[in-house]
């Protein structure tokens, strides 16, 4: 310890002092572009909550960036910093939680702090304002990051160092964003730690965010539970309060009713606005709580363009008071069971992603899906709770966005099959928990005649992707000299590809069937001792099965740009005969990097 205090000592700018209180943090200013003149690190911006960590008397407490106690919430990070061997510290970072891929992730934050699951959190610091006696706070930032560095060494999983980015400032921001990063934080290293925001922290977003008070909501009207339709949101100008905006989309369907209920108590008799707008649908309240908005800019009169809801921000204000009460998100976990008899096949491991991560992908891709999705019967993948499971018998509640076909089955009776027509519609199957779409070969005006044939080319054990590629262009030919000179490839997002044929005329489900299983005799006998068409797994060993079986009324292949329940969530994407040449995997594309063009 007196090495440790000599060290300090010698450090330019520390002092001696007695431990501070809460300490209102350095906040960084936004700016376009990377600094490039004079010293500076840059690090990831990271999705979370700003958490300073305080050790005192043995005990380590956590406060929000408006210094309000979160040291229960934050369960868990208090346990992993005592790996910290000081007496006394404050710390500067973040809380979050990673996704998957690594990055850290504002909405898996929020389930897990609504829900009281704490084994996700990780704390990330990236500063130290005080240790063992000695104030850094007019220290240079290159110390106080060497000191921090030190005190995490070793790393542990859920305390981390917030490392600096190596690599040419001109390339740093569009490397954050193919690496779908926030963004990145520029500080300079000769400067001290300053609180409110300093021109010596720069933030460099990928997306643009911030938080807004939340000035009225629209409800949905009919709904049970009560939830709304979208929310109004204020920002603060020279002290008044303007209006900014309707944020309508980004809400799971559990938030939409949460907030219904935690809004509740701040409904106000009167727009809460400086300058009044008019909105008759308006439940007015008191913009007592924050919403985290990602939008693309603001337009000319100061309103945000494009709005996605991200989350409340209850880090920013005391909402104890204003907390909804469980009793929505009781009814809400009432709702997600569902019946055995509608489960017609359950995906053990399945991992689906969430309603705001269908909605955006939905939102983003839909010009480019409806061609293949819209004006066909689906079959649905849907995600309950934590099954997922192909869907059969009576459905879920529909939104009006969504239709409904009424059909023979062939195993006698009348069924009912959906399909959708627009955007409206997708997100509408998303309300359903719809996860996977698996489309008729056929048009919702005419279900009884096939307009395409689908090749399922499924290697099996021992297989190479090298032979698959070349088994499509195998069969690319055979369509060819048969009349089918518009066939198209489709990765599936798993481990196959299909090929699929466009009929030039109407033929029956029959005659598709008839056709699809010739043809496909066809590659077999090409090459029998790789090519099979049993789908026995005994069969298949060693072989590439050619599923003809996709073709026929009521049968169905995962549908072009649908989602898969997969870790990952890679999709069924279209792409080019030269793309598969390239040798593209099958799960190569996502929804969050979904392929370019057609």
């Amino acid at each position: 310890m007196a090495r440790a205090s000599r060290t300090l000592a010698n450090i330019p700018g520390a002092r001696r002092s007695a431990m501070p209180g809460f300490i209102e943090p350095c906040l960084a200013t936004l700016v376009e572009e990377v600094p490039t003149r004079g010293q500076w690190c840059h690090e990831i911006k990271f999705d979370g909550y700003r958490a300073q960590a305080h050790l005192a008397n043995g005990k380590w407490r956590l406060f929000t960036r408006n210094g309000y106690d979160w040291t229960t919430r934050f369960a868990g990070i208090p346990q992993a910093l005592r790996a910290i061997g000081s007496k006394s510290a404050i710390l500067d970072g973040e809380v979050i939680v990673q996704a998957p891929s690594g990055r850290s992730d504002f909405r898996l934050l929020q389930a897990d702090l609504a829900s009281g699951r704490a084994d996700r959190l990780a704390y990330c610091a990236f500063d130290l304002l005080y240790l063992d006696g000695y104030d850094l706070r007019d220290a240079a930032l290159k110390h106080r990051r060497h000191l921090l560095q030190g005190l995490l060494d070793p790393p542990q999983p859920r305390l981390l160092f917030s490392d600096a980015i190596e690599s040419n400032s001109d390339e740093l921001l569009q490397l954050a964003c193919r690496m779908e990063l926030e963004g990145i934080i520029s500080k300079q290293l000769d400067a001290p730690y300053r609180s409110r925001r300093q021109m010596t922290w720069l933030k460099i977003k990928c997306h643009n965010s911030d938080s807004f008070p939340i000035i009225a909501f629209v409800e949905k009207l009919g709904a049970r539970p009560r939830r709304i339709a979208s929310l109004y949101l204020g920002r603060y100008e020279q002290g008044k309060l303007l209006y900014a905006g309707k944020a309508q989309t980004g809400f799971t369907m559990q938030e939409l009713v949460e907030l219904r209920e935690l809004l509740d108590p701040l409904i106000a008799g009167k727009s809460p606005l400086a300058v009044p707008v008019k909105k008759p649908k308006a439940t007015w309240v008191e913009p007592k709580l924050q919403a985290e908005i990602e939008f693309s800019t603001y337009t000319a009169d100061g309103l945000l363009r494009a709005p996605v809801y991200k989350g409340i921000r209850d880090d920013l204000a005391d909402t104890r008071a204003v907390r909804a009460p469980k009793r929505a998100a009781r009814m809400v976990r009432k709702q997600r069971t569902v019946p055995r008899e509608n489960i017609l096949q359950l995906l053990h491991d399945a991992v689906a992603p969430d309603v705001e991560q269908l909605t955006q992908y939905w939102t983003r891709i839909h010009k480019r899906a409806l061609p293949h999705l819209a004006h066909r019967p689906l079959k649905l993948v849907r995600r309950v709770g934590g099954q997922v499971f192909y869907h059969k018998g009576a459905l879920p509640p529909v939104p009006k966005s969504v239709h409904q076909l009424k059909i023979r089955k062939r195993e006698g009776g009348e069924g009912t099959r959906v399909w959708i027509d627009d955007l409206a519609g997708l997100i509408g199957l998303v309300e359903m928990d719809v996860v996977e779409l698996h489309p008729w070969n056929a048009q919702v005006d005419d279900i009884e005649h096939a307009d395409t044939l689908v090749f399922d080319l499924d290697p099996g054990p021992g297989v190479p992707w090298s032979f698959v590629v070349d088994s499509a262009f195998t069969l690319r030919e055979l369509l060819d000299q048969h009349g089918y000179g518009d066939s198209w490839p489709k990765l599936t997002g798993g481990k196959g590809l299909h090929v699929m044929a466009p009929a030039s005329e109407r033929m029956t489900h029959d005659a598709a069937h008839k056709q699809s299983r010739a043809l496909s005799e066809l590659l077999v006998s090409t090459d029998p001792d790789r090519y099979t068409i049993t789908a026995s797994p005994a069969a298949r060993k060693g072989r590439l099965f050619v599923d003809y079986l996709r073709n026929g009324r009521g049968t169905t292949a995962v549908g072009t740009f649908s989602p898969r329940a997969r870790p990952g969530f890679p999709i069924a994407a279209p792409v080019s005969w030269a793309s598969v040449e390239r040798g593209t995997r099958p799960d190569e594309f996502t929804m969050a990097k979904p392929p370019r063009g057609r």
